[in-house]
């Protein structure tokens, strides 16, 4: 049996939520773990870090914080840097994919609901001048978790 149009838009925004909502549940525990290595990093006393955690942290960006602990490792911690030398790069691919969950369009085109799909989505983005779609299945969810 076929869905209407507007229950098929009401499934595939049920499945965005469920996908968008649960990368982005795995994605906040990271930056927050990076806020607190740079929190204990300027602060090592308790009170300092509440006090970075409600001033400094909600001003700065993701990327903004990635860089923070990009530059605090190198310089603190050379080994660490030589040890896992694609830390950076991976925690920045997962900032590019959260910013890509979070402010992409969802595709609810004719074309998209036509193929009748109900574990995933495709997302509308553009890059370089180009518009671009990238499909998210429940699996590729799942294998992030």
């Amino acid at each position: 049996m076929k869905l209407k149009k507007s229950q098929q838009i009401d499934h595939l925004y049920d499945v965005s939520k469920e996908i968008r909502g649960r990368f982005l549940d795995q994605a906040i525990p990271i930056e927050m773990l990076i806020d607190d290595i740079i929190s204990w990093h300027f602060c090592p006393e308790d009170t300092r870090q509440s006090l970075f955690f409600s001033l400094v942290s909600p001003k700065l960006t993701f990327s903004n914080k990635i860089k923070i602990l990009e530059t605090i490792l190198q310089i603190y911690y050379p080994d660490l840097v030589k040890k896992h030398q694609n830390l950076i790069k991976e925690i920045n691919k997962i900032r590019d994919f959260r910013n890509r969950i979070a402010h992409s369009l969802l595709d609810a085109s004719d074309e998209f609901l036509e193929k009748g799909y109900n574990d995933r989505i495709r997302l509308v983005f553009y890059r370089n001048g180009e518009k671009k779609h990238q499909v998210i299945t429940m699996d590729n969810i799942k294998k992030t978790g």
